[in-house]
């Protein structure tokens, strides 16, 4: 059996920690035009992180298409695991993360992936990402079919502050 490092634990600890902070509510979510069909990416953004540790992906999938689609798979050079996350509740009040099972994208729908809900994990990084770095990330839809995504590495607080009204 592979052992995990303590590091890498602590690093996903952290990760979880941070992820599952600065909810967003509803009146803060920006308002999207849709596409006249197919899924487009806007708003894509991605945490700094150390080579073997994790990152997460923020972005916003905006499906224009009548029906719904499904991620089927996602894909990124920088790391050799790559999964799509949810936040979730636990019994005592804590928060927790697991990989989201069958992931849909409703037509005529946004689904935000933001800090606290739904993200895309980077595990097992190969490289450093460090501010002002570019990801490259491709998503695998069912309908849509491949999309290829460039986000930025930012901090929590640069995204934040991008985010707010002058």
């Amino acid at each position: 059996m592979k052992k995990v490092s303590p590091f890498i634990l602590l690093t996903a600890l952290f990760l979880l920690t941070i992820s599952c902070s600065n909810e967003k509510t509803e009146s803060q979510t920006p308002e999207y035009e849709l596409p006249e069909s197919g899924i487009e990416i806007a708003d894509a953004w991605a945490r700094p992180g150390r080579i073997n540790g994790v990152s997460a992906i923020y972005m916003n999938v905006l499906n224009g298409s009548a029906d719904t689609d499904t991620l089927i798979s996602l894909s990124s050079s920088v790391a050799g695991l790559v999964e799509l996350h949810e936040t979730y509740e636990l019994d005592n009040d804590m928060m927790g993360m697991r990989e989201a099972v069958n992931p849909v994208f409703p037509g005529k729908g946004v689904v935000s992936m933001q800090p606290g809900g739904l993200h895309i994990m980077l595990m097992q990084l190969n490289e450093v990402l460090n501010e002002g770095d570019q990801i490259n990330l491709i998503l695998d839809f069912a309908l849509a079919g491949e999309i290829t995504v460039t986000a930025p590495v930012q901090s929590q607080n640069e995204q934040t502050e991008l985010e707010s009204p002058p």
